[in-house]
């Protein structure tokens, strides 16, 4: 016999256990039942709205999207669990462990939602600059819109706003052509692409939970908690299978503690969420982004800037979406308690709930691997106003900087530079990833030409590349393209990158071969760093961590004008 389960108003605990052919129920109703409840409406919204909800221990809850675009979902818990149709408060359904279930979605209706590409966003301070960005966006030929979003939040009586000002241009109910738009502007003006979907009506479906030898099957409409007994949320594992893979094609299976949540996605399938403290989710982040056998300042470090991308983001990014922020690395990797290592867990409990701040202000704490000896200005990299914390510097020990090379590398010094026995931190670090400190590389032609063409740039064949504008690093910025039937300019990092297959930075000294018809046959490229170089140098950080430095020396000397602040 099956026992099947609608949850309505009235009943608070179900207790099932599963021995052979046995089953049992206990209900209780408590006064409370006599309430109005939450509808299923009421209970979905609740996960879109920008709130903090705590631990026990006064961590900040966060919900992280693991698994969506599925019909179904698999779990298997180490222990007994408790499944919370309701949420916290709410019927409980006590089930045994250590047995797969299923969650499945039907009956689905997809959310309606309008798109806008983000091509750029303002702390709430430069609030009087946003006239100036929506004019440059109107002369381009768009019409913007703006957008407050974020919010002030307080913890433990201190207050930090995570509130940003965001310029979208688009708004359209298609979101195929919102993603368009996005690689549109990506490649011509080198945006931080990016959508901003607002909800006009959530979407719907019924969530039917079912066990492996466990005759109990619950319904419940859009959303379903499954947790671990009071008490055990940091002792019970979820093992997950289907995880995509962060680097690399297919599949995985990952566990998780804490609490899963099943919702409907912006399609109507279904998304799985894993609900749990801050600082337990920055076990399973740390360890993904920077060498667990890195020096511990530099483990403190990347720790801090981790956490700083967490609360950055509340109230700002997946607005449209019932988590709080992805698994992967479009926001940061995160990898379970699988991936949690020792001495990254030492580094998150050492610097629990510290965060950087400019005034009141979370900063967006951007990192790259290696940033070649010299980092560089935000709004040089990404089509964005300038960030008072994110400017380029040289990255060696103070005093070591040759003259020439401290207020920015131009062009007649960047061979000497490339040269240069400079000391940087990116250099010395007893890292592998040092290796990405010089590069040199060869490209043929035809991988620029098939970039051009793919993004509607018909120049024909190259005749001609010239570099029109460097960073303060040096890094290329702009750069114009001319073929037998016309021209192209790139501009932004990641565009000139791409353009030639891919390139380790932009940081870079260019030459080109032709053959006797004048036409360009391969590139030679001589560079330095790996990635934007915006913000903190990964390398760089585990080279002065290995030098002596603290936390807080890496994070003051990458982020200019911060302050490192205990938010909790």
């Amino acid at each position: 016999m099956k026992y099947l389960i609608h949850i309505t108003s009235g009943a608070r605990r179900i207790v099932f256990a599963a021995l052979v052919a046995l089953a049992f129920v206990t209900l209780s109703i408590p006064a409370t039942a006599q309430q109005r409840e939450l509808t299923a409406a009421d209970r979905l919204a609740i996960l879109y709205a920008p709130q903090l909800n705590f631990t026990a221990e006064g961590d900040p809850i966060i919900r992280v999207g693991i698994l969506e675009g599925k019909k179904s979902v698999e779990f298997t818990p180490s222990e007994s669990i408790r499944v919370l149709p309701q949420g916290e408060g709410g019927t409980e359904i006590v089930l045994p462990g250590n047995k797969k279930y299923t969650v499945e979605i039907s009956d689905t209706q997809p959310g309606k939602y309008k798109h806008w590409v983000v091509v750029d966003g303002l702390s709430v301070r430069q609030r009087k600059k946003v006239g100036e960005v929506t004019q440059e966006w109107t002369k381009r030929g768009y019409l913007p819109d703006t957008f407050e979003v974020g919010g002030l939040f307080a913890i433990r009586g201190k207050v930090f706003d995570s509130r940003q000002i965001l310029v979208g241009v688009g708004g359209t109910d298609d979101l195929k052509e919102a993603h368009k738009l996005k690689r549109k502007l990506e490649a011509k003006y080198g945006i931080i692409g990016r959508i901003h979907s607002q909800a006009t009506e959530y979407p719907s479906g019924t969530l039917t939970l079912t066990g492996e030898g466990v005759d109990v099957e619950v319904k419940n409409p859009s959303v379903m908690w499954v947790s671990a007994k009071e008490g055990r949320k940091e002792e019970i594992r979820y093992t997950v299978p289907g995880i995509k893979k962060n680097y690399r094609p297919g599949t995985e299976t990952r566990t998780y503690t804490g609490t899963l949540i099943f919702a409907p996605d912006k399609k109507g399938k279904l998304v799985a969420m894993n609900s749990l403290g801050a600082e337990r989710l920055l076990r399973g982040v740390v360890p993904a982004e920077i060498y667990a056998s890195a020096p511990e300042g530099a483990l403190r470090a990347q720790a801090v800037a981790a956490r700083n991308e967490i609360f950055a983001a509340i109230g700002v990014r997946n607005l449209a979406d019932p988590y709080m922020q992805r698994a992967d690395i479009y926001d940061q990797v995160y990898g379970g308690v699988g991936a949690e290592h020792p001495r990254t867990t030492k580094a998150v409990k050492a610097t629990r709930g510290q965060v950087m701040f400019y005034g009141k202000q979370i900063i967006e704490a951007v990192y790259s691997s290696n940033a070649g000896g010299f980092t560089e200005n935000n709004d040089n990299v990404w089509d964005a106003e300038p960030r008072p914390y994110l400017r380029g510097k040289a990255d060696a020990p103070s005093g070591k900087v040759p003259k020439k090379f401290r207020d920015g590398i131009s062009v007649s010094e960047l061979d000497d530079f490339l040269k240069s026995d400079m000391p940087a931190h990116s250099k010395t670090a007893p890292v592998s990833s040092t290796k990405y400190y010089r590069w040199t590389k060869t490209v043929p032609a035809s991988k620029a030409k098939a970039w051009l063409d793919e993004h509607g740039y018909n120049v024909g064949d190259l005749r001609k590349v010239a570099i029109e504008s460097r960073g303060v690093s040096g890094r290329v910025i702009r750069l114009q393209v001319t073929g037998s039937k016309g021209k192209a300019v790139i501009e932004r990092e990641l565009n000139v990158r791409r353009l030639f297959g891919g390139l380790k930075s932009g940081l870079f000294l260019m030459k080109y071969s032709k053959d006797n018809k004048g036409n360009i046959t391969e590139f030679t490229f001589r560079g330095a760093g790996f990635g934007h170089g915006v913000g903190m140098c990964q390398t760089g950080a585990t080279g002065m961590a290995h030098d002596g430095k603290s936390y807080k020396d890496i994070l003051t000397h990458y982020y200019s004008g911060i302050e490192v602040k205990e938010l909790y």
